[in-house]
């Protein structure tokens, strides 16, 4: 429940939250969804605003605008919680079967990259090329780990 001009609105992280991130969160480079998680993981406080203003409870014409979200969690003391902001939230959004499925999807395409970097290295015959396929496979496997032990920690 988080309280907003004198009005108390419920939060709910399933398909409405997530439709909210495609439509309204996501840019050129990066789906909506991707990018909060990012965004949490690496504890840019915007990700608060945005998860918890995407998750109200409302029809998506009614949202409060990001500011008084923004004002709302500062009244509620949640930026003075910092990490602790983070971890609250992602188990919020834990509890909605819907976002655990988009976590997982998420996670498995991380993997996916990783999948295809090490085939296309093994399908390289040429020095050069070779050399900037494992490149590649080093980013996507460090990408891969990073992740999962950011997430760890927000799930500690």
């Amino acid at each position: 429940m988080l309280k907003i001009n004198g009005k108390e609105y419920d939060l709910k992280f399933g398909y409405t939250f997530a439709d909210r991130l495609t439509k309204d969160y996501s840019t050129d480079e990066v789906e909506g969804f991707r990018r909060l998680i990012g965004q949490i993981v690496d504890g840019d406080p915007k990700a608060l605003v945005a998860g918890y203003r995407f998750a109200l409870d409302v029809p998506t014409k009614s949202l409060p605008s990001a500011r008084e979200v923004a004002e709302a969690l500062e009244a509620d003391g949640i930026f003075a919680k910092g990490d602790e902001a983070f971890k609250d939230l992602f188990k919020e959004m834990q509890k909605c079967g819907f976002f655990k499925m988009n976590l997982n999807f998420y996670l498995s395409s991380v993997k996916s990259q990783v999948k295809s970097a090490k085939e296309a290295l093994s399908a390289i015959t040429n020095k050069d090329d070779k050399q900037a396929a494992q490149v590649s496979l080093k980013q996507a496997e460090a990408m891969e780990k990073e992740m999962k032990d950011r997430l760890k920690k927000l799930e500690a």
